[in-house]
């Protein structure tokens, strides 16, 4: 288990709308008062993205203030993005923290991106451009709940992890299964996650079920306020289709619904609440299979309080 010598990176995961930034910066804020200083690397799929800001809860300028964060608004909406490439930017982000003497503090809820760079899949398959290509033609003539129907029969474990038709994934999951007749999820087995490597600290927050949801709807009102409509629809006439990946995406899949006339604005409301309570139900169960990682049940807990506790995992032996 690491220890505060060996300890290369903070890891702050858990379900959506849990916290994750405020005790992010709270804890950057503490460090800098023992004499250390950090940058926050986001390990959100989305934040990444220009222009989708209420409905990522990207971190605002302000609450940043002299933090400096990475991973958020890197790339245009119908630029792809993979776990992977998540990990080579990232490392080399870590690279250039530690020449600062600074530590890299992740923060985010996209599991695959955070098991990916905790724990590196080095003989996973590269991608195989024919079974791309014969995916996407299936896709054009058959439609996504054929390929759907694909992932469902060669890794049902995989699909129930995933957020909508995230096209890249499933066709990389689907790639990885036709070359080797093994399931994508079974690179991501248990017995790989018995241990925490010890140049991580690897923090999971939890929550009392019906606290979160709680917090879930809040943050949905919330916004719906700021103007996530409005938001999606300025993403809309910018040019960008509604068919990207970085919008297939609980709450903008839900505002272009209502955009196009399809639902009321009420029901999309439901709708994003809803999609976002399966969510995070789906990330709980994810980060469950992470037995190695300190769990901190946040309840009852003040941002300050979590982040002391954070602070003495960092500073003991685990």
């Amino acid at each position: 288990m690491p220890t505060e010598k060996t300890v290369k990176r903070i890891v702050i995961a858990g379900p959506t709308g849990i916290g994750k930034t405020s005790t992010s910066l709270s804890l950057v804020r503490k460090l800098r008062t023992t004499g250390k200083d950090a940058t926050i690397i986001s390990a959100d799929s989305r934040q990444c993205y220009k222009l989708l800001d209420i409905g990522t809860g990207k971190v605002c300028v302000t609450e940043m203030g002299d933090i400096p964060h990475l991973n958020i608004s890197f790339l245009n909406p119908d630029e792809p993005d993979t776990a992977a490439a998540f990990v080579r930017r990232a490392l080399n982000w870590e690279h250039e923290i530690h020449q600062r003497n600074q530590i890299p503090v992740y923060v985010g809820g996209s599991t695959l991106h955070l098991q990916s760079l905790i724990w590196p899949l080095d003989d996973i398959p590269g991608a195989c451009v024919y079974n791309q290509i014969k995916l996407a033609d299936q896709e054009k003539e058959f439609g996504q709940e054929y390929i759907l129907n694909l992932l469902k029969k060669a890794d049902p474990e995989y699909i129930n992890h995933m957020d909508g038709y995230n096209r890249h994934r499933i066709f990389r999951a689907l790639d990885v299964f036709m070359q080797t007749g093994n399931p994508f999820s079974s690179y991501h087995s248990d017995q790989n996650l018995s241990e925490v490597p010890d140049d991580t600290l690897l923090i999971v927050l939890t929550m009392n079920r019906i606290k979160h949801v709680t917090l879930i709807e809040s943050r949905v009102d919330k916004m719906i306020q700021n103007g996530l409509v409005k938001e999606t629809q300025q993403i809309l006439d910018a040019g960008y289709s509604p068919d990207l990946q970085a919008l297939q995406t609980v709450g903008y899949k839900e505002a272009i619904e209502h955009i196009n006339g399809n639902i009321s604005h009420d029901e999309m409301i439901q709708k994003i609440k809803i999609s976002t309570r399966q969510y995070a139900k789906r990330q709980a169960t994810w980060f469950r299979r992470w037995k190695s990682a300190i769990f901190l049940d946040i309840s009852e807990q003040t941002t300050d309080q979590i982040t002391e506790k954070i602070l003495f995992e960092f500073n003991h032996v685990l």
